[in-house]
C-alpha cells in the first residue's frame, strides 16, 4: 500500500473551552450555577460575587419597582471596561426592572416561593421532655424515659426493640442506677412514653399508633353515648382490618364486620382523620423552598410576559484594581489569562439569562389562556415547538427547560411542566395530557359521592366534548393523579 498525502477542505463544529462551558452553564440550575460561580471565584480572584436583592418582599410578595428602569441587566461600569478592553462586558447584573404591580396581575403572594421561614423551636423530643419534667419519677425511670424519647424516630415511632435498648444500657444502669431494668420497669417506661402528647407517640406500629389515639376517643364517651359505637368499630377495624382499609369498598368491609353500610362509612372517616405520624407538628427542619428563574406578570397591554427574576442569580463583575493593573500592564500573563477566563464567564451567564428567557417568553406567549382560566386550558406543546419559535435546537430548549423554574400566579412550575403529550380530537386538533387531567379532577372533585364516575363514563364525556380518549388513557391519568377508583370512591 503506497503512502501519500492529500489536502481536503471541509467544516466542522470546533468545541471551543469557552463554548463547552456555554453548554455546560445552561443546563445548570440556578443553584448548581451559584456553586459553580463560587467554586470559579474561589480560583479566579478578578470575578467577585454580591448577592441581589429579592424579587419577593417578607410578606411573600412581588416587589414594585420604578418603570424608568431599564428593562436589560445594566452596569455602571460596563461600557467604560469594554473601552478599555474591546472584549466583552466587566459587569453583569441579574437583576431585573419594572415588575408590573403583583396584586393587579390577580396573583398576590405565592405559597410556591418565600423565604425560609423559621421552624418550630421546639421538637418533639423537647415537647416530650416539658412534660417528663412534671412527672414524679425515680431516677432510673426518668433515665428510661429518656432513652425511649430519644429512640424515636422523625414520625414519633419507637422503631427499635426495648429490650435492645435496655440491653444496651444495662453497663450505665448497672453502675449508676444499681442493677439493669427489670421487665416490669420496661413496661412502665413505655406507657408513660405513650400517655404523653401527642397522643400516639411511641406507638411501634401504625396500627398501634391509630389505636391509641382511638381509645383516648373512646375514653371521652360514655357508655350510653350513640358515637361510642363508631368508634369501638373503628378500632375493631384498625385491629382486623387495616390492610384492607385503603383498598377494599365501604359494601365489602360492612359484609366482612356483619355491620351496617352507614355505620362503617363513619368509622372508616374516623380512622381517616386520625394523624399516621405523631411528629408531623414537630417537625424542626428548615421549609424547602427554590427561587424562580424567570416571573410571569401582565404586561401594560394585558397579554402575559416573562421578566427574569432578580434573586436568581448573584451580581457579577470583574475586580477594578486588578483591571486597573493589567489596562496598565503591570499585571502578568497569569493575570492577563484570568481575566480572559472571567469575562468569559460574565459573556456565558449573560448569553445563558438571554436564551432562558427567549424561551420563557415563548412558552408564556403560547399558553396565553393557562395563566387565564388554568390547566384546563394548557396548549398542546413540545419543544419542537419552542425550539422552531426562538431558532434553537431542540437539545438547546431541552437543556434550557431543565430545572429551572417559572413563577406564576397560579403556581411555580418548572419550564418543562408546560410541554406534554396530546390526544386527538373530534375536529382533527388536539388537547393536552395536563387539561385533560385537570378536566378529569375537577369532574371527581363535583360527583356525587353515592354514584362516582368510572373510567368509562368519564370517556364518554370526553366524547361528548370531542375529544377522543380511551378509557385505558382515562385510568392512567386518573392513577397519575393518585385517586382511587370509582369503587373505592364510593360512599354511602
Amino acid at each position: 500500500m503506497k503512502i501519500s498525502l492529500t489536502t481536503k477542505i471541509g467544516q466542522q463544529l470546533s468545541l471551543t473551552p469557552q463554548l463547552q462551558q456555554a453548554i455546560r452553564l445552561l443546563a445548570l440550575s440556578n443553584l448548581e450555577l451559584r456553586q459553580e460561580l463560587e467554586r470559579f471565584s474561589l480560583d479566579n480572584p478578578l470575578l467577585e460575587i454580591d448577592e441581589p436583592r429579592s424579587d419577593v418582599d417578607g410578606d411573600g410578595e412581588v416587589v414594585r419597582e420604578s418603570s424608568e428602569a431599564s428593562e436589560e441587566p445594566t452596569s455602571s461600569d460596563s461600557a467604560e471596561s469594554e473601552a478599555d478592553s474591546g472584549d466583552g462586558p466587566d459587569h453583569y447584573n441579574t437583576e431585573t426592572d419594572s415588575l408590573a404591580d403583583w396584586k393587579s396581575s390577580g396573583a398576590g403572594g405565592d405559597d410556591n416561593y418565600f423565604e425560609p421561614g423559621e421552624a418550630s423551636p421546639e421538637s418533639l423530643a423537647d415537647h416530650l421532655r416539658e412534660q417528663a419534667a412534671g412527672l414524679h419519677l425515680s431516677n432510673r425511670d426518668r433515665a428510661w424515659l429518656e432513652i425511649l424519647i430519644e429512640a424515636l424516630d422523625e414520625d414519633g415511632y419507637l422503631r427499635d426493640d426495648p429490650q435492645e435498648l435496655a440491653d444496651g444500657f444495662a453497663e450505665m444502669f448497672e453502675a449508676h442506677f444499681d442493677g439493669p431494668l427489670e421487665p416490669e420497669e420496661l413496661s412502665v417506661g413505655l406507657r408513660l412514653l405513650k400517655s404523653l402528647d401527642p397522643i400516639g407517640v411511641g406507638a411501634q406500629s401504625l396500627e398501634e399508633c391509630l389505636r391509641l389515639q382511638l381509645e383516648e376517643l373512646l375514653a371521652q364517651h360514655d357508655p350510653e353515648d350513640p358515637a361510642r359505637a363508631t368508634v369501638e368499630l373503628a378500632i375493631e377495624l384498625v385491629q382486623d382490618h387495616l390492610p384492607e382499609l385503603g383498598s377494599q369498598a365501604i359494601a365489602s368491609l360492612a359484609k366482612s364486620c356483619g355491620r351496617p353500610k352507614d355505620l362503617v362509612a363513619a368509622a372508616l372517616a374516623l380512622v381517616r382523620g386520625l394523624e399516621p405520624k405523631p411528629a408531623t407538628a414537630y417537625q424542626t427542619q428548615a421549609a424547602a423552598y427554590l427561587i424562580p428563574d424567570v416571573i410571569v406578570q401582565r404586561d401594560r397591554k394585558g397579554r402575559w410576559s416573562a421578566r427574569l427574576s432578580r434573586g436568581a442569580l448573584p451580581r457579577l463583575s470583574i475586580n477594578s484594581d486588578y483591571a486597573r493593573l493589567i489596562r496598565d500592564g503591570a499585571g502578568d500573563t497569569g493575570l492577563q489569562q484570568k481575566l480572559q477566563e472571567a469575562r468569559w464567564m460574565l459573556k456565558n451567564i449573560q448569553q445563558r439569562s438571554d436564551t432562558i428567557l427567549r424561551v420563557s417568553q415563548a412558552i408564556v406567549s403560547a399558553q396565553q389562556r393557562f395563566f387565564e382560566e388554568g390547566a384546563k386550558a394548557m396548549k398542546p406543546m413540545v419543544l419542537r415547538d419552542i425550539a422552531d419559535a426562538c431558532e434553537l435546537h431542540e437539545s438547546t430548549v431541552s437543556r434550557v427547560t431543565t430545572q429551572k423554574f417559572m413563577l406564576t400566579p397560579l403556581g411555580c412550575f418548572e419550564l418543562k411542566y408546560f410541554f406534554s403529550s396530546h390526544v386527538g380530537t373530534d375536529d382533527g386538533g388536539a388537547a393536552s395530557a395536563t387539561a385533560l387531567r385537570a378536566q378529569i379532577q375537577e369532574w371527581i372533585a363535583a360527583e356525587p359521592s353515592d354514584k362516582p364516575l368510572s373510567d368509562q363514563s368519564i370517556a364518554d364525556r370526553f366524547a361528548e366534548q370531542g375529544v377522543v380518549v380511551a378509557r385505558r388513557t382515562v385510568a392512567k391519568y386518573r392513577e397519575g393523579l393518585r385517586i382511587p377508583s370509582a369503587s373505592l370512591r364510593k360512599r354511602g
